[in-house]
C-alpha cells in the first residue's frame, strides 16, 4: 500500500489524511479569532512557527500559502529572490519549499520581528538565506521607523511627530547587480519611493510582486509607480486585497491602517 503509480490507497488512508487536514484547518481558523498582538507558537503545514500576532499569521497563511499570491513561474534551478519585508518568514519558507536551491536575501527591519524571522528559519532547517536587518529604502543609512507590533511597521517621514525608532536602511539598487528572478515587496508604503529609485536596474528583474499600501492621497504616486514598471517593460496586473470601495461603502480605516491594499504583479 505504498501509494505508488497505479496503486489505489485504501479508504481509511484518505479518512486519516482528511482528518489531519481538518484539524490543521481548525488550528489555522482559531488564529483569525485571536486577540491582536498575542504571541504564540503553532505547527502548521509541516513547519514549527513562532508568531507575534495570530491574525497576522492567519492572513499570511491564507494569502501566501493557500492562495499563492506571491508565487511565480520559475524554470531556474537556483532562482535569485529578494524578499523585501520578510516579516516572520512565511514567504521565505514558502519559496524554499518550492525552490530548495533558491538564493534568497530577506530584509526585515523591525527589531521586534527580526529575531522571530531568524528563529523560524533556523527551527525549520533553513540556514542558507541571507538575512538583512534593515529597511528597504532608496539609500543606505538610517530612517525613522514606526513599530506597529505585527506586520504594519513602516518608514516614517522625518519630523512626522509620531513615536518612532531609528533603524538601518539599505539601497535596494545595491542588491540588483545581476539577473533577479523575483522581487517580492511588502514594505508598507515605501514602495512608491523604492520602485522609482531602482528604475535603472529593473531591466535585470524578471518578476515582481508588490503589495501596495494605499491612502487616497497616494493615488498619484501609485500611478507614477505603475508608469515606471510599465516603462521598464513589465506586463502588469493590479488586484485588490481589501473590501470593494464605492460611494456607499467608503473605507472606515482603523488607526495606523491604510485605505486600500492592492497587489501589483509584474512579469516579462
Amino acid at each position: 500500500m505504498s501509494g505508488g503509480k497505479g496503486m489505489r490507497l485504501p479508504k481509511w488512508f484518505d479518512a486519516i489524511r482528511n482528518y489531519g487536514e481538518f484539524r490543521e484547518n481548525r488550528r489555522i481558523d482559531r488564529l483569525r479569532g485571536m486577540r491582536r498582538y498575542t504571541a504564540g507558537t503553532i505547527r502548521v503545514m509541516g513547519w514549527d512557527l513562532a508568531y507575534l500576532d495570530g491574525q497576522s499569521l492567519w492572513s499570511s497563511i491564507d494569502i501566501i500559502l493557500k492562495k499563492g499570491y506571491n508565487d511565480f513561474p520559475c524554470t531556474a534551478d537556483q532562482p535569485i529572490i529578494l524578499d523585501c519585508g520578510a516579516n516572520i518568514g512565511i514567504s521565505v519558507l514558502n519559496y524554499k519549499r518550492k525552490h530548495p536551491e533558491a538564493k534568497i536575501v530577506a530584509f526585515e527591519p523591525d527589531p521586534a520581528v527580526f529575531p522571530t524571522l531568524k528563529g523560524n528559519l533556523s527551527r525549520n532547517g533553513i540556514n542558507d538565506v541571507e538575512l538583512v536587518q534593515a529597511a528597504v529604502w532608496v539609500r543606505k543609512g538610517q530612517v525613522s521607523f514606526f513599530l506597529e507590533g505585527a506586520d504594519g511597521s513602516r518608514i516614517l517621514p522625518e519630523g512626522n511627530g509620531k513615536e518612532s525608532v531609528r533603524v538601518d536602511s539599505i539601497d535596494l539598487a545595491d542588491y540588483i547587480t545581476g539577473p533577479v528572478d523575483l522581487i517580492k515587496m511588502d514594505i508598507e508604503g515605501a514602495e512608491f519611493d523604492v520602485i522609482p529609485s531602482i528604475k535603472g536596474r529593473l531591466h535585470l528583474v524578471k518578476n515582481l510582486v508588490v503589495e501596495c499600501h494605499l491612502d487616497h492621497g497616494m493615488v498619484e504616486r501609485f500611478s507614477s509607480m505603475l508608469s515606471v514598471l510599465a516603462g521598464s517593460g513589465f506586463r502588469l496586473s493590479v488586484n485588490s486585497f481589501g473590501q470593494w470601495v464605492d460611494l456607499v461603502h467608503r473605507p472606515m480605516k482603523n488607526p495606523n491602517e491604510f485605505d486600500q491594499y492592492l497587489l501589483v504583479a509584474g512579469w516579462r
